[in-house]
């Protein structure tokens, strides 16, 4: 008990050193771009002759590049952060599920053994809402066929994008983009927890996108949105 109650306290511990360097790491990248807003607007003030509007415009241009930025800063941030120290986010959890057998597996997909290495992503989950700070709870089902029933290796790629204006912009990923890992036969489950900032405005839609490939066959992919409230 005394080892798993250590346990918790040092993830406690790492999710807020994790917390505390994001938090700076994104006051650093939004203020930059509100910077090179104000730049932006002024200069296009003054080089348009309209000198009794440079400060309104400076103010205009900084206000926009700060919510351009802040998009892609929190993202960044966790990024620069997780380059730190890799311990402070942990990997995605992808298991086989032992509810499902084999045998199963193999008739649900009609799989036949010349048919050599399949890979079939049956469903990506998430919740519809997510509160602002709170984490993005994501399940994909991947039901993996192998003809000698053995592990094999499956390439994932995650992809993550927000909507704000109704522009769609793609972050960077907070876990490993891409990744390998090995897989046994059948059905297997991946589960991963995405952070969202405290301060991300209510309506503003995040869209996560999975794909995975194994053998020599071209990669499946699935999408969800999940909207902030």
């Amino acid at each position: 008990m005394q080892l798993m109650a250590g346990a918790a306290l040092a993830q406690e511990s790492a999710y807020a050193d994790l917390n505390t360097c994001t938090k700076n790491e994104q006051l650093k990248l939004t203020a930059k771009g509100a910077a090179v807003g104000a730049l932006a607007g002024l200069g296009g003030a003054l080089f348009g002759g309209k000198k009794d509007n440079a400060g309104k415009a400076a103010l205009a241009g900084a206000l926009v590049g700060g919510v351009a930025g802040f998009a892609t800063a929190y993202y960044t941030a966790i990024d620069t952060c997780k380059k730190l120290n890799p311990n402070w986010i942990t990997e995605s959890s992808l298991i086989r599920d032992p509810a499902k057998s084999l045998e199963q597996v193999y008739k649900d997909n009609h799989y036949n053994k010349r048919d050599g290495i399949q890979l079939r992503m049956q469903g990506l989950d998430t919740t519809a809402t997510v509160k602002a700070g709170e984490p993005m709870a994501i399940e994909a089902v991947y039901d993996v066929m192998t003809p000698d029933n053995a592990e094999t290796q499956v390439q994932l790629s995650r992809k993550l994008f927000v909507t704000t204006d109704g522009k769609e912009t793609e972050l960077t990923f907070p876990l490993a983009a891409n990744t390998s890992r090995t897989v046994e036969a059948g059905r297997n489950k991946e589960t991963m927890q995405l952070p969202t900032p405290s301060n991300v405005g209510s309506g503003t839609v995040y869209r996560v996108e999975l794909s995975a490939k194994a053998g020599d066959k071209a990669p499946v992919t699935m999408s969800k949105n999940v909207t902030v409230i």
